[in-house]
């Protein structure tokens, strides 16, 4: 089986173009498995629930997850209906990092990405998750643009 690590945001149109770029791997759909994961950045949690903060962990069902994006629903759907094997998972922690982690927790063979178009003086001044994943991933990446 042929892995594959989405990681999505909330954009549409990205995740859309992450969607169409899997269906386009040269193997059949049951051939293939999709592991979609939401990095989420920012923390909200009181100081009682410390305890329970989830920075490292990988919640790994659909239904489980807290406040998932609507796009996890969107390319869970979009692929499980073309006849891939798909799984959402969420973490916390910076995104790049987090996609790296999962990347080599999962032992996937190729991570497709979706890169919001910036100016070079923008990616200079706010760096971009999507060219921290590119140097540091150990595996194959295919970045798409929306």
């Amino acid at each position: 089986m042929y892995a594959v690590l989405a990681p999505i945001d909330e954009n549409d149109e990205r995740v859309r173009s992450q969607i169409e770029t899997i269906r386009g791997l040269p193997a059949a759909p049951d051939d293939i498995a999709v592991d979609a994961l939401h990095v989420r950045e920012e923390l909200y949690f009181s100081a009682e629930d410390v305890e329970d903060a989830s920075i490292g962990r990988l919640e790994e069902d659909l239904e489980d997850l807290s406040e998932p994006p609507e796009t996890a629903s969107l390319i869970a759907t979009e692929l499980l209906d073309s006849g891939f094997e798909t799984a959402v998972h969420a973490a916390t922690g910076r995104p790049a990092a987090a996609i790296v982690d999962v990347a080599e927790r999962l032992d996937v063979d190729l991570l497709v990405l979706g890169a919001r178009r910036q100016s070079p003086v923008g990616k200079a001044l706010f760096g971009s998750a999507a060219q921290l994943v590119l140097f540091d991933a150990d595996r194959p990446v295919t970045v798409v643009p929306s």
